[in-house]
C-alpha cells in the first residue's frame, strides 16, 4: 500500500475528508496537488502506511507544510514556495519521516 490522500479545493468544491482518504500514487498526487491548491485555505494531505500525515495549506503563493503530532498537541511545519510543492510530493519516500524535514519548527495547537 502507498499513500492515502485527502483534500479540499473551495473553487472546484472538491473535498475528501481524512477519514475517507483514498489511495493515491505519488506521481498522481504530485499532479493533483496544484489542481487542488488553487486558492487560500485549500488543503491537500497525504497519509502513509503508519498513519503519519503530511499536509499542505495554501496561503497566497506560499504553502504551509506540516506534520501533525497529536501526542505532542502540535505540528512540525514550515512555509515553502508553491513552485516546490509538486516536486516535493513526487520525491517523498515510502514513509513520512520527520527527520527528512529537519527545517520544520514545532507549533503547539
Amino acid at each position: 500500500m502507498g499513500y492515502r490522500a485527502f483534500y479540499c479545493c473551495y473553487k472546484t468544491n472538491e473535498t475528501l475528508s481524512a477519514e475517507e482518504a483514498c489511495e493515491m500514487d505519488l506521481s498522481v498526487a504530485a499532479d493533483r496537488i496544484l489542481e487542488l491548491l488553487q486558492g487560500d485555505e485549500d488543503f491537500f494531505g497525504l497519509i502513509d502506511d503508519h498513519n503519519t500525515t503530511l499536509q499542505f495549506l495554501r496561503n497566497g503563493d506560499t504553502i504551509w507544510m506540516e506534520i501533525p503530532i497529536p501526542d505532542k498537541q502540535g505540528s512540525y511545519g514550515k512555509y515553502i514556495p508553491l513552485s516546490e510543492v509538486s516536486a516535493l510530493v513526487a520525491d517523498l519516500p515510502t514513509q513520512i519521516d520527520l527527520n527528512d524535514f529537519s527545517e520544520m519548527q514545532f507549533q503547539p495547537w
